[in-house]
């Protein structure tokens, strides 16, 4: 698979994080997504849209911890 397009809506990356077997994929996946969550906390944003951000992030860190402590128990 070719270096993730910047031009992939955020559902698409989201199915790349969970379902991309290749971590190095998966990997890129989750830096476009960080990256794009940066990008709106950078605009002003409602209280409660800030606050979906934040909630976004974590996801993102509890998806990305999951799925890495997956792949090591696979190489064990």
């Amino acid at each position: 698979m070719p270096a993730i397009q910047d031009s992939l809506k955020p559902q698409d990356l989201c199915r790349l994080v969970i379902a991309e077997p290749d971590s190095a994929q998966r990997a890129e996946a989750i830096a476009q997504m960080r990256s794009q969550i940066a990008e709106e906390q950078r605009v002003p944003q409602s209280p409660q849209d800030s606050s979906y951000l934040v909630v976004a992030e974590m996801v993102l860190d509890f998806l990305e911890e999951t799925l890495n402590s997956r792949d090591a128990k696979k190489l064990q």
